[in-house]
């Protein structure tokens, strides 16, 4: 299995049901709702109650979501590795990048097949916290991110070693190492397609209501997968016209346009279940 395919597999498991979960939060601009009111929100984008209760619960046994009981309701809110990538996502969006300092920090692993599922637990924490593949058994990323992992790999099993490293890389061959390690090319072409529909959904005036939502989170919601693919790199490791800040740059403006109709519509939902 080629790095870029195997990057592609784990990323993967980052749902884009569970991604329209992260992006109702965002739009309501709330920590957490109640299950109830995700459930109707839900289906204002088009997915079937049953669908909807199944998803939620499947978030909350996988450690996306946790919940808190208030009365004979529950509110969720994104939790684990995956809430940790949705947080670290929105603190990141237009934020300079880090400066390259001749280094990666590095994870080397090495666990027994018999304990494959915690090898492949560590693997996609890692990915999700925007560690790359450089090759079996060997994680990097640009800057420090073990403190990320600080639970999964306080949960290695007996016989497993998990090393934390630093390898010394000339930056030429950091760059040409990193297209691999995070499939640049791959998501590079993703990111375009982003940049262009973004482009066309800001000259067009948004929809109020349900409508709104639903426009909102399926213009938006592909775009935030996506960038989670997106590593934070130095300058120096990035492709010529990277265009990861030019997609920022328009998902920004196509957010201030589209959010306002569709918090609206939130807020009435909220306002119906009597939750202020």
């Amino acid at each position: 299995m080629s790095r870029s395919v195997e990057l592609g597999a784990l990323v993967a498991r980052r749902n884009p049901t569970s991604g329209v979960v992260a992006s109702l939060l965002r739009v309501a601009g709330r920590d957490e709702l109640p299950a109830a009111v995700l459930v109707g929100l839900l289906g204002d984008l088009g997915m079937r109650e049953p669908a909807a209760r199944r998803l939620l619960a499947r978030m909350r046994e996988d450690g996306q979501l946790a919940g808190r009981r208030d009365g004979r309701a529950v509110h969720l809110r994104l939790d684990g590795p995956f809430g940790a990538a949705v947080r670290r996502l929105g603190d990141d969006l237009g934020a300079r990048p880090p400066e390259w300092t001749g280094a990666f920090q590095a994870l080397l692993h090495a666990v027994p097949e018999q304990e494959r599922a915690y090898r492949d637990r560590l693997r996609r924490t890692a990915v999700l916290a925007g560690y790359g593949v450089l090759q079996p058994g060997v994680l990097i990323a640009a800057t420090d991110r073990s403190g990320d992992l600080a639970d999964v790999l306080g949960d290695a099993p007996p016989g497993a070693r998990v090393l934390v490293a630093e390898l010394a890389v000339d930056t030429a061959e950091a760059a040409r190492v990193a297209v691999g390690a995070w499939d640049l090319d791959g998501v590079a072409a993703v990111l375009r397609g982003h940049r262009d529909r973004l482009a066309a959904a800001a000259a067009t005036p948004p929809a109020g209501g349900a409508d709104g939502l639903r426009q909102l989170v399926e213009l938006t919601n592909p775009v935030f997968v996506d960038l989670v693919r997106a590593p934070g790199l130095p300058t120096a490791l990035l492709p010529p016209d990277w265009p990861a800040q030019d997609v920022v740059r328009r998902l920004t403006a196509v957010l201030a346009r589209y959010v306002p109709p569709a918090r609206a519509h939130v807020r009435s939902r909220l306002h119906a279940a009597g939750v202020r």
